[in-house]
Order: structure tokens, then sequence, then C-alpha cells
């Protein structure tokens, strides 16, 4: 029945339309360029400047101010909170230094003790690098310290 409509009409108006693109998905296609240079012109496109470099911002006079007021003390915040973190380290630090002292003036022998090497012990439990934050595993109940090797003489 279709056919029999189409065949009948003497005049079929084509509209023509303008082609859109559409993007699909990518597919691999043969290049005149070869793997090398592609790796190539793929790393410098990743580490090209342009990315690392942020857009600069268009703002007007008073809002400008404000951004680099906000900007000037945040950064004496953070200049603030590195001083106090490194005063605290030193004060630290001081004190260990102080104790040892003591300890070497007072009882020699403990001194030596306490700074004696321990052979075979290169990553101690208790040598734990110091964080902010508290280990995922607080303590370590199984924990046996290896004995060191004897030499044989």
């Amino acid at each position: 029945m279709l056919r029999s409509i189409i065949s009948k009409s003497s005049t079929i108006q084509t509209v023509s339309r303008p082609i859109q693109f559409v993007r699909g998905k990518r597919t691999k296609r043969t290049s005149s360029v070869s793997p090398a240079t592609q790796r190539i012109i793929t790393q410098l496109s990743v580490f090209s400047a342009r990315k690392k470099v942020p857009r600069v911002l268009k703002l007007c006079a008073e809002d400008l101010v404000r951004h680099d007021t906000i900007t000037k003390a945040w950064a004496v915040y953070q200049k603030d909170k590195r001083t106090k973190l490194q005063d605290n380290l030193a004060k630290q630090y001081n004190a260990m230094n102080n104790a040892m002292e003591d300890l070497k003036q007072s009882n020699r022998e403990l001194y030596e003790l306490a700074n004696a090497k321990q052979i075979g012990k290169r990553f101690p439990l208790d040598a734990r690098i110091p964080t902010q934050y508290p280990p995922n595993k607080i303590w370590y109940y199984d924990f046996t310290p290896k004995e060191p090797k004897q030499d044989k003489k």
C-alpha cells in the first residue's frame, strides 16, 4: 500500500538540512605519525605550561582588593602556623638534647646503653615516624622483638 502511494506521487520533495557534527566514540585511526612521535606529542600536551598556570581572575577594583586582602591574610596565617610548629619542634629537640646531656653527666653507663646501636634492628617498632594522625592499628599485641644473632667465636 505504501509503495502504491509513493509511486503515484510524481513529485517527492526533499528537504536538505545542514549536516550536524556529532562527536562519537574515539576510534583508532591510522595516522601518518609514528608511535614514538605520537608519544612525544602526548607527553608535551600533558606537561604543557598552560595547564599548570591558573587562569587570571578578571575582577573589578573592589573585588581585587578583597581578594588580595584575603590572600595575604591566609599567607600570614599559614606562616604563623609554620613558625609555631617549628618552635614546638625546636623546643622538643632542645628538651631531648638537655635530657641526654644530663644523663651523660649523671650516669655515663646509662647514657652509653641508651645510645648503643642494636645489631639487626633496621626499622624498630618504637621508631615509627611521628605524624599528626594516629595509626590505623594502635598497638601490636603480638609483637615480640627478635633476638640478635650471636657471633660464633
